[in-house]
């Protein structure tokens, strides 16, 4: 019984991380992972943008380019 209990919290997990990387809610969490990831490599980055700069410019970016089909 401890095991199916185990599995379904993990395939939960699993499911719960999945659609939070298809919706983007965790862009800002991911952002900041790479930014870890670029210093331990021995890449020179200024300090991360706080969550909210980080939205603002995710939005600027979105939107700043003509988005359309035709």
């Amino acid at each position: 019984m401890r095991r199916v209990i185990y599995s379904a919290k993990f395939r939960s997990r699993q499911i719960w991380w999945a659609l939070r990387q298809i919706f983007g809610d965790a862009a800002y969490e991911n952002y900041l992972r790479s930014i870890r990831r670029n210093e331990i490599l021995g890449a020179k980055i200024t300090a991360p943008l706080s969550r909210d700069e980080f939205y603002l410019d995710s939005l600027q970016r979105r939107y700043s380019k003509i988005n359309r089909c035709c």
